[in-house]
């Protein structure tokens, strides 16, 4: 999948503190990204890292840096990092174009599963609109009142496991939403749910969680988040 400046948004590039693999920062000696051989991308609209490598280096992973970014006619390969805490305003200074592809399962674990748009092309709650956000999302234990019961989403699973052509345990699943009920999405409607293994939900959960403080700080819009979480899943699952 291509995508023209990361998930619709500017990046600018930022200083990943604490990450072993990949290390070298920008600094005012070079542009960002660094002409080191490592860097991280901030997605400052989305608070999403990308940490990235030259191929070559030490610290390239060809099984994990499957995101390619071309920037300013050099290509990085990039993993997704987590998602970061930030109150920096949207960027719309830099542009990159990035190609991602999912990132390899571990050993035991279900293949990375990209929502099918003819299953899940995702669906609204009506009740979730701009207006309404402190009302229900911004609310604290807002979105226990909407999410349905176990009961209803481990039967979808089973069906909807059977669409997808998955084979393995239900239990390295979870029925996920789409669009999370963070973000308005519908909660029982079968296009908005799908089954997700969790080695893909350990990387979307952080980033359903920030996209929301986000929306109820007034930091990004709704429409924007919700934008930010579809590209994110539809390319990395």
């Amino acid at each position: 999948m291509l995508v023209s400046g990361a998930f619709g948004a500017a990046l600018a590039a930022g200083v990943a503190g604490g990450s072993p693999a990949h290390s070298s920062p920008c600094h005012s000696q070079h542009t960002c990204p660094s002409d080191h051989h490592t860097y991280v991308w901030t997605d400052t609209s989305t608070g999403l890292l990308w940490d990235c490598a030259e191929p070559g280096a030490p610290e390239y992973d060809p099984s994990r840096d499957t995101t390619t970014i071309v920037y300013q006619g050099l290509t990085y390969y990039c993993r997704t990092g987590q998602a970061i805490v930030t109150t920096a305003t949207e960027s719309t200074s830099t542009s990159a174009t990035t190609t991602t592809s999912p990132a390899t399962p571990g050993p035991g674990e279900p293949s990375v599963i990209l929502p099918d748009p003819a299953i899940t092309p995702g669906a609204l709650n009506p009740a979730v609109r701009q207006g309404t956000i402190s009302r229900t999302i911004c609310v604290k234990g807002w979105t226990k009142t909407v999410r349905p019961p176990v009961s209803y989403t481990n039967a979808l699973k089973i069906q909807q496991m059977v669409a997808y052509e998955e084979t393995g345990s239900p239990s390295a699943y979870e029925e996920d939403h789409f669009i999370p009920l963070e973000l308005g999405g519908a909660p029982k409607n079968p296009k908005n749910l799908w089954p997700e293994p969790h080695s893909q939900s350990t990387l979307s959960d952080p980033l359903e969680t920030q996209l929301k403080r986000k929306v109820c700080s007034g930091l990004l819009t709704l429409k924007k988040a919700r934008a930010a979480i579809r590209s994110f899943k539809n390319s990395q699952g």
